[in-house]
């Protein structure tokens, strides 16, 4: 039995139009299946609690964005028995672009069917100044990055672009115009209890299960989710006429080399922020966090892929 979640809306409502035909496929095969769609905001955190309850063994594919695959993991009760499948529909895709999941879905779709290929994947937790907890399959970060996706969801113009099919641009414009009013800001990383890099000059950090975020951007080329660690990506100390040149390198993934950037590997690791700054997990954002806790889960997902 396979069991589908779907976000009709992702990709502006072309969530609904992937499912009926993922679900003629179906229905052609004789497969044996279930399918819970959302209807509001947070309907997948709830589903995502109705069918990891209990200890059966489960196989449920997601259908939607980057936003859907991180409400159903922050909904999970369980992962023990269970295997995830995902079938990417929006405008980012950074999960299935660092997962390597193929935009064809009826691809995707058959090899979900077949069960023959699974992987362990890691996930990240982030714990807040106020003690709350949340999971992250793709990224997380404080700054420039985070500042972009908060404005993103505040803006009317996000709307608009998706309907059209064009969501990328709007990071790509708000990217642009923050590069040149970049703000730079005051923090201290700590890496495995190792005081890393601290004072003035933070543009961004950046902690990374997959390469890319942003809808694209490699900003850690060298992550590699199943092996229990993640990597942070770091500018600081960047003179501002110098930045508008080295962030669209990350788009290819060619800013490492750069001065000012630095790259580490963590299992745990923390951010102290004074005066607060902007934070994203999988491009849900919010403002003024100021104590962050990034760490692997000790677990690992079964994914099929």
């Amino acid at each position: 039995m396979l069991y589908f979640v779907i976000n009709p809306y992702a990709g502006s409502n072309d969530g609904q139009r992937i499912w009926k035909e993922v679900e003629r496929i179906l229905m052609e095969r004789g497969e044996k299946y279930k399918c819970y769609r959302t209807k509001r905001p947070r309907d997948m955190v709830y589903l995502a609690r109705k069918l990891t309850q209990g200890t059966t063994e489960r196989r449920i594919v997601v259908v939607g964005g980057d936003g859907t695959i991180n409400e159903f993991l922050n909904g999970m009760l369980r992962v023990k028995n269970i295997k995830l499948g995902f079938i990417p529909v929006g405008s980012g895709n950074d999960f299935a672009r660092g997962m390597k999941i193929s935009k064809d879905f009826k691809k995707e779709l058959r090899k979900i069917i077949s069960n023959k290929s699974c992987r362990n994947v890691d996930y990240g937790i982030i714990q807040y100044q106020n003690g709350k907890m949340h999971r992250f399959f793709v990224s997380s970060g404080m700054g420039y990055d985070a500042r972009i996706c908060y404005e993103a969801d505040h803006t009317k113009i996000k709307q608009i672009l998706n309907f059209l099919h064009l969501g990328k641009l709007v990071y790509l414009l708000i990217g642009i115009r923050y590069l040149i009013f970049a703000e730079t800001f005051s923090a201290t990383l700590i890496v495995d209890d190792k005081r890393y890099l601290e004072g003035d000059g933070f543009l961004f950090v950046s902690f990374h299960n997959l390469p890319y975020e942003g809808g694209g951007f490699c900003f850690c080329p060298q992550a590699k989710t199943g092996d229990g660690k993640m990597n942070i990506c770091v500018a600081k100390g960047i003179p501002k006429w110098r930045i508008p040149f080295i962030i669209p390198l990350a788009a290819i993934g060619r800013h490492t080399g750069c001065r000012g950037v630095y790259q580490f590997e963590f299992e745990q690791a923390k951010m102290i922020v004074p005066n607060g700054q902007y934070i994203h997990t999988d491009g849900e954002a919010k403002k003024n966090e100021r104590n962050i806790q990034i760490s692997v889960a000790k677990e690992k997902i079964l994914f099929m892929n």
